[in-house]
């Protein structure tokens, strides 16, 4: 009798473990195949999330408008037995892209987060025949993004030479130069229409407003423009009008009047 009972617990006990592990997982498998084959699981929406400054949003918007068109085909497939590499090599070979990451909403949205690139300014391109006002992106970390027009551009600042799309020292340094402008004031970045570089001067911006040129050199940026800003200041509230301002000399600003 004690035997018949114990061969009746350990039934018991084997039968949970077949139910817990073998018998539950293939119900829920025929579950989801039998309404993937529904089309239950069709995907109908895809999601597409980014997030970025709203001076970016003429360069991102187009871009996200053209990924969403690739990936229309994707629609109708099902999401259980959809490979997400597929997605992944469409993204791979977008240069805005700097990460991203892919995810299935249940129970049919494909859902995309992307992180794009950072556009600091902008390269002109100049091509012979060409009509259209042409730039190229330059990211936050000096590579060249593919050409874009006016339409798309981004509001930053501008570059209009070449030396700028071969030299990728060049590129570089005028990130620092963005970089170091300060905060507030006069000098914001936000202020400045136009970068350029100078082989014997070095690096120099123009203003929005007054369409002066600063001259600013190579180093020790950040305390030139500390100087200038100082400077523009006192022109301001002194009435005066300079053509360029000269930060680039040793402890000194010229400024030249109009």
């Amino acid at each position: 009798m004690i035997q018949v009972k114990l061969v009746k617990k350990v039934f018991k006990k084997y039968f949970h473990f077949v139910a817990a592990f073998i018998v539950l997982p293939a119900l829920v498998f025929l579950s989801m195949y039998s309404l993937d084959q529904k089309g239950f699981f069709q995907i109908d929406q895809i999601q597409i999330e980014t997030a970025t400054l709203s001076s970016q949003k003429n360069y991102i918007s187009p871009k996200i408008e053209n990924l969403k068109m690739q990936l229309e085909s994707f629609k109708g497939v099902s999401l259980w037995r959809f490979p997400l590499s597929q997605v992944s090599e469409i993204l791979k070979n977008e240069d805005w892209v700097k990460d991203y990451r892919l995810s299935r909403s249940w129970p049919s949205a494909l859902k995309i987060e992307i992180e794009p690139h950072m556009v600091s300014y902008l390269i002109q391109v100049h091509e012979s025949g060409s009509a259209a006002t042409e730039f190229r992106p330059v990211t936050a970390e000096g590579s060249l993004l593919k050409k874009i027009d006016s339409k798309q551009a981004p509001n930053v600042v501008t570059v209009n030479d070449a030396a700028f799309l071969q030299n990728k020292k060049i590129r570089e340094g005028a990130l620092g130069v963005l970089k170091a402008l300060p905060n507030q004031g006069a000098l914001h970045p936000t202020q400045v229409s136009e970068l350029g570089y100078d082989r014997q001067e070095g690096y120099w911006i123009r203003l929005i407003q007054s369409e002066m040129k600063i001259n600013l050199g190579e180093e020790q940026i950040e305390i030139k423009s500390a100087r200038v800003n100082q400077v523009i200041d006192y022109l301001n509230n002194h009435d005066l009008k300079a053509r360029v301002i000269d930060a680039n000399l040793s402890k000194k600003v010229l400024v030249r009047m109009h």
